[in-house]
C-alpha cells in the first residue's frame, strides 16, 4: 500500500518510543474526562468515519493463546503450565524488532514472520523443534477458526452500516488478517477496508501508519475516530496524528481521568446521533 511521505513527521518521530514520547502520551491522555462527557461532546462534531483496531477490539482468540502454545509444546512431548506460557508470552510479545535502516516500529511481512518466530522460540524454549512449533502456530492463527468476534461486534457494525457510516479496520498484524476476517461473518464484508501494518511499513502508533489510514479513508483526520483496546497504540497515537480516539475498556480498567472510553462497542453509536 503506498504511503504518503511526510518528511517533517518522520523526522519528528525518529525517537518514537523514548521517554519523551511516553510522557506526551500520559499528558494527552490525562486531559480527557469520562465516558458520558465524551459522548456529549463528540455528537455533531463532524465525525464521518470510524476505524477499528482488530485484536482485542473486534476479535479475540477463540482458545486462549497460552493454551494454544502449551498444546503445541505438548505435541513435542513437553508439558508446560499455561500460566507460565502466558507470562512468557507477555514478556516477549512486547519486544520490538528494530529495523536499523528505518528505525523503531518499522515492519513488513518478513519482519513480522521473524518477530513471531522469535516469540515462539522464546516462549517455548524447551521444545526440541522450535521451527515446527512456529509453523504450526503461524498457520493456526491464520485461520478464522482460531478467532471469534466479541458479542457486540455484529450488532454495532450492522447499525453503523445501516446509518451509512464508513468503517475501516486498522491493525498491527500481517497479511494473514484478511484470511481471518474473510471467515468471520460479522467482518467478512470488510476485507477490502483493512489497513495492515506489515503492508504500510510501520506499526501503530507510528504517525505514518495513521497517515495511511487517512489516505485510505479519503477523509480528513478530524473526521475519523479510531477505536481500540490499547491506549497508546490505538487512542493516543491516533490523537497525535489528528484523529479522534476512543478506548474500548471492556474490563473496566480505567480509573479517574482517561482517554474517552466506552465499555462496549454499541456505546459508540452515540457518536453519530443527532
Amino acid at each position: 500500500m503506498p504511503v504518503r511521505c511526510v518528511t517533517r513527521t518522520v523526522g519528528f518521530w525518529a525517537w518514537s518510543f523514548s521517554e519523551r514520547s511516553r510522557a506526551r502520551s500520559s499528558t494527552l491522555a490525562s486531559r480527557w474526562g469520562n465516558q458520558r462527557l465524551m459522548m456529549e461532546q463528540a455528537a455533531n462534531r463532524g465525525i464521518s468515519g470510524i476505524v477499528f483496531d482488530a485484536v482485542g477490539t473486534l476479535i479475540d482468540a477463540s482458545t486462549p493463546v497460552a493454551e494454544v502454545y502449551a498444546l503445541a509444546a505438548m505435541r513435542q512431548g513437553i508439558g508446560l503450565d499455561s500460566t507460565v506460557v502466558r507470562s512468557r508470552f507477555r514478556q516477549f510479545f512486547g519486544q520490538d524488532e528494530v529495523v536499523n535502516a528505518r528505525g523503531p516500529l518499522a515492519t513488513d511481512e518478513p519482519t513480522e514472520r521473524r518477530r513471531w518466530q522469535n516469540i515462539v522460540a522464546n516462549v517455548l524454549n524447551e521444545v526440541p523443534e522450535p521451527d515446527r512449533a512456529f509453523e504450526e502456530l503461524w498457520e493456526h492463527f491464520a485461520t478464522s477458526a482460531a478467532w471469534r468476534c466479541f458479542d457486540d461486534v455484529g450488532p454495532t457494525l450492522s447499525e453503523l452500516k445501516r446509518r451509512g457510516i464508513p468503517i475501516w479496520i486498522a491493525s498491527n498484524f500481517d497479511s494473514r488478517l484478511r484470511s481471518v476476517l474473510s471467515g468471520l461473518s460479522e467482518l467478512s464484508s470488510l476485507t477490502d477496508s483493512v489497513v495492515i501494518s506489515s503492508e504500510v511499513g510501520y506499526r501503530k502508533p507510528h504517525p505514518l501508519f495513521f497517515e495511511a489510514v487517512i489516505d485510505r479513508s479519503n477523509l480528513t483526520a478530524g473526521e475519523l475516530v479510531c477505536v481500540g483496546d490499547d491506549v497508546e497504540n490505538d487512542v493516543v497515537g491516533a490523537m497525535r496524528a489528528g484523529l479522534r480516539g476512543v478506548w474500548i475498556d471492556r474490563e473496566g480498567k480505567g480509573a479517574g481521568e482517561n482517554p474517552p472510553r466506552v465499555a462496549d462497542l454499541q456505546a459508540l453509536l452515540a457518536l453519530f446521533d443527532g
